[in-house]
């Protein structure tokens, strides 16, 4: 991953590397860096007070998140020894995982969450153990992209985790994937001896695609706001847009009041289309949606600028 404003970077790099005056400013400033970033840019945006999006943040991490999705909930127990949440700064805590790491939960306006890892030096751990706890018959599954899957037992999907990624101090990418252990989502992230640190490193936790829409006259043009996690999730990576882009069509179809807009919008066309911008013009807002143009398939309506 190429970085963006490198002096930027490296002078932020350094902020977060020092003992900063007060407790969690190294931790924030380990996060300003990242947001400098091509890899995380969006790990400061759109922050929210997490009870206002029906995210809760315990006081203590031997306590799980809780984070809710229409009629929904999942449970996640953060990594790290329990410790009490701190405050670091722009409406975050961190836990001290007593382990050379701190987790920052990271809550979104669209009620999705980052839950960050900042690792501190080499000796800090290269695995990071989240815990679920999900409804009866609900199960975590890899996904083609490197993400996860939350499913319910009739398949369908409740959440996503995004593909994981991880930066050092100098706006490095750092190797990161994800394993799946029964109702544990593991976060292997390798970073050594040729990082500079802190390292940062994020599952990134959502279940709401659709922010709003709404139809032009004629009922055959719907523009669809996308959240901050359906925008951030497949820019430029096809791979991922095949992966989500069916998630983010049944979310707009099951808002739809008649049958027969629910119809057009479970087209494949609006699918390819959706899938389209979440590749192309993920940050362009609306998401246009020709429901009767003809079908060209992903890669079609890509080559096409999505029209």
């Amino acid at each position: 991953m190429a970085a963006i404003g490198g002096l930027l970077i490296a002078s932020l790099g350094a902020t977060a590397a020092v003992a900063a005056d007060k407790p969690g400013d190294d931790v924030l400033s380990a996060l300003a860096a990242t947001a400098q970033t091509d890899e995380a840019p969006d790990v400061l945006s759109s922050t929210a007070d997490p009870a206002s999006v029906g995210v809760t943040v315990p006081g203590n991490s031997s306590d799980p998140i809780v984070i809710a999705s229409g009629d929904a909930a999942i449970e996640v127990t953060l990594p790290g020894a329990a410790a009490d949440a701190v405050t670091i700064g722009d409406g975050l805590v961190g836990f001290d995982g007593g382990d050379g790491s701190t987790s920052v939960p990271v809550a979104k306006m669209d009620g999705s969450v980052q839950l960050i890892s900042v690792i501190d030096g080499p000796s800090s751990p290269t695995e990071y153990r989240y815990e679920f706890d999900l409804p009866a018959g609900a199960t975590l599954n890899r996904v083609e992209d490197g993400g996860v899957a939350v499913k319910a037992a009739d398949g369908s999907v409740l959440f996503g985790v995004l593909a994981p990624w991880a930066v050092d101090a100098n706006g490095d990418a750092v190797a990161t994937s994800y394993a799946i252990a029964g109702n544990a989502l593991v976060q292997h992230v390798a970073h050594g001896s040729s990082n500079v640190y802190p390292v940062v490193a994020d599952p990134w936790l959502g279940g709401t695609w659709v922010e709003s829409w709404s139809w032009y006259s004629g009922a055959t043009r719907i523009a669809m706001t996308p959240t901050l996690f359906a925008k951030a999730a497949c820019p430029g990576n096809v791979v991922c847009a095949a992966t989500w882009q069916g998630v983010a069509q049944s979310e707009l179809a099951n808002a739809q009041v008649t049958s027969g807009n629910k119809a057009k919008i479970n087209r494949a066309t609006t699918g390819n289309q959706i899938g389209c911008h979440m590749v192309g013009g993920a940050f362009k807002s609306p998401w246009n949606l020709e429901t009767d143009a003809a079908d060209k398939g992903l890669l079609g309506f890509i080559a096409s600028a999505c029209n």
